[in-house]
């Protein structure tokens, strides 16, 4: 796109966003409007959740069973071994414990509900109990997960800083010049999508995935309408924050007419996950494997599999306690699918947030128009990048406080489009994650139509990472946000080149060297031994997180291929060689967790 094109199409999407707004607010002459009383809601942080009637089993494949199923079995047996089936007898006055097996997950999981939520200690007591049976791979509560926002609803909009700020935006425009995403689906994994003029060209089929009709408020089960009939909760509203997301991702770019997404040639396919209440994980874990292009029972195969999900939705604990979530994620990854979550809206280290410290996730925080890290988002090496989210704290704050995307003037179900279509500023994690994926559709086609194969998930990290803008306003070093702002222009034109391949960080002899990273990063440095070398040491140490180390001696280690390793608990790893060949030994240092400031030191 041409200079003179972009500044055509920023005029005309002022004027059709003005005109768009009219219909509830007062516009002068001057393009100035009084607003009606401010729509805001605002949600609460996620928390650990107190009681659970739902819990995902896994057992060991190969496991033989007289029963026809096992993980039925091994519930059945873990509540008589926790005593949880006595306890309920003497607090419900002689009521049964009942267990029901609700279906198989994707990832080869089963799902059951109890007949009543189990207290935090009941449900513990359980998972205690099958978490020590042979038979079991892995037991979890089937958690809930939430939208990943705070929304406040202003009638008034200014053009888009989060694209366009030179300082402070993702460089939007000049990414266009090289490609706008054609060719790419984005699965929004989300409260699914409305019926709006500046979206319905873009939308793919999806699916509706919550199973449980009162999450999903729309008088069934499972199916192919994947159409956002409301999440309000009594008295709060409708958030139809599915649609906010997908209109950041691929709203109809240079139609003159509302906004344009990151990756406006791109098609959004929406995947219903929350509902009232927001979305159950076993929902959520089959809907990464459907529309990563995976199989899930009862499910029509999906005809457009995306090559990017966003999921602007988590939820309180870590993912390690969440292993259905990683399986499903890494069903993702391994079809090549790249997977940006929203790092979560709790001020608090995104590692003890699912699926925010997933494996291979690209991790969000967000930023505001100031170039800081916004107050809400949460922090920490398990962040990859940062994009802007917004930093309003009031309904009266400036239009650039927010972030602008499409909405609905419904307050529990939709208004019928295209009049109850609205531009609604929202602020949250929510909002920086799909600018990223935008961002990786924009990447995906750039390297397509330049010849070259689309990036592995791992490459568009590596990408992102080394294309970012520095923060305006670098964050404390115990607050971080991977190495800056999204840069869309720069990751575009990266993904039109020769990815370089990581050839590590020098150590120099006994000078320690720090490094962080999120679950599952793997971090290369390499050190020269010169001969005549009594022994080396190659060690990490320090720091948090837990971490294992690989070493290979001229030639770079894998988790699969290395010469030697050390795999303990903690990040206190040491490979000691008595009289080692002179050469450049590489060490691999990988996180099983989330891990910051870890030294590595090499000492001959």
């Amino acid at each position: 796109m041409h200079n003179t094109t972009r500044t055509v199409l920023a005029c005309a999407l002022g004027a059709a966003l003005l005109a768009a707004l009219s219909v509830s607010t007062s516009v002068s002459a001057a393009g100035t409007g009084v607003a009606p009383p401010m729509r805001k809601f605002t949600l609460p942080k996620p928390a650990a959740e107190a009681s659970f009637d739902r819990f995902i089993v896994k057992t060991r494949d190969g496991i033989a069973s007289r029963s026809a199923s096992p993980s039925l079995d091994a519930v059945n047996a873990a509540i008589a071994r926790a005593g949880v089936g006595g306890i309920t007898l003497a607090a419900n006055n002689g009521a049964v414990l009942k267990v029901e097996r609700v279906r198989r997950m994707a990832v080869g999981a089963d799902v059951f509900r109890f007949s009543r939520k189990l207290t935090r200690v009941e449900a513990d007591a359980v998972l205690a109990q099958l978490r020590i049976d042979a038979t079991v791979q892995y037991a979890q509560p089937d958690y809930r997960k939430q939208r990943l926002d705070f929304t406040p609803n202003d009638t008034r909009f200014n053009l888009q800083w989060d694209y366009t700020h030179p300082t402070t935006g993702i460089h939007a425009p000049t990414a266009w010049d090289i490609a706008r995403g054609a060719g790419v689906v984005v699965a929004v994994l989300d409260t699914g999508y409305l019926d709006h003029s500046d979206l319905n060209a873009n939308i793919v089929p999806g699916y509706d995935f919550i199973a449980d009709p009162q999450v999903a408020g729309d008088g069934d089960g499972r199916d192919a309408d994947a159409h956002d009939p409301g999440d309000w909760i009594g008295g709060d509203p409708s958030s139809f924050h599915g649609t906010h997301v997908a209109g950041t991702v691929a709203a109809v770019g240079n139609n003159a007419l509302g906004i344009a997404g990151v990756a406006f040639n791109a098609r959004v396919q929406p995947v219903r996950v929350l509902g009232h209440g927001g979305g159950y994980t076993s929902d959520i874990a089959d809907a990464i494997t459907w529309a990563s292009g995976g199989t899930v029972a009862g499910v029509p195969a999906n005809a457009t599999p995306a090559e990017v999900l966003n999921l602007s939705l988590g939820g309180y604990g870590m993912c390690s306690e969440d292993p259905a979530t990683q399986a499903a994620v890494d069903g993702a990854l391994s079809r090549g699918v790249t997977v940006v979550v929203a790092a979560g809206n709790s001020n608090l280290d995104a590692a003890n947030h699912s699926p925010a410290s997933c494996k291979g996730v690209i991790t969000v925080g967000a930023t505001g128009i100031d170039g800081a890290r916004s107050y809400y988002s949460n922090f920490g090496p398990t962040v990859a990048i940062s994009a802007p989210g917004g930093n309003a704290s009031s309904g009266s704050d400036p239009d650039d406080r927010w972030i602008w995307s499409l909405g609905n003037s419904g307050m529990q179900a939709p208004d019928p489009s295209p009049g109850g279509d609205r531009l609604i500023g929202m602020i949250g994690t929510s909002m920086a994650s799909p600018h990223v994926a935008g961002i990786v559709a924009l990447m995906q086609s750039a390297a397509v139509g330049a010849g070259r194969s689309p990036l592995t998930p791992m490459q568009v990290k590596q990408v992102l990472q080394m294309t970012a803008t520095p923060f305006t306003v670098v964050p404390p070093f115990n607050q971080s946000q991977g190495p800056g702002i999204a840069n869309a222009a720069a990751a575009v034109l990266a993904s039109t080149l020769p990815i370089p391949a990581d050839s590590g960080t020098v150590i120099a002899n006994r000078i320690a060297t720090a490094t962080s990273g999120a679950a599952g990063d793997a971090k290369l440095f390499k050190i020269v031994v010169p001969a005549g070398k009594a022994s080396v040491n190659l060690r990490t140490f320090g720091g948090t997180g837990n971490v294992s180390l690989y070493v290979a001696r001229d030639r770079v280690p894998t988790t699969a291929s290395f010469d030697r390793s050390s795999v303990k608990p903690g990040n206190s790893e040491t490979v000691l060689i008595a009289n080692p060949p002179a050469g450049t030994y590489y060490l691999l240092v990988v996180g099983e967790v989330a891990f910051g400031n870890v030294s590595v030191m090499g000492v001959y």
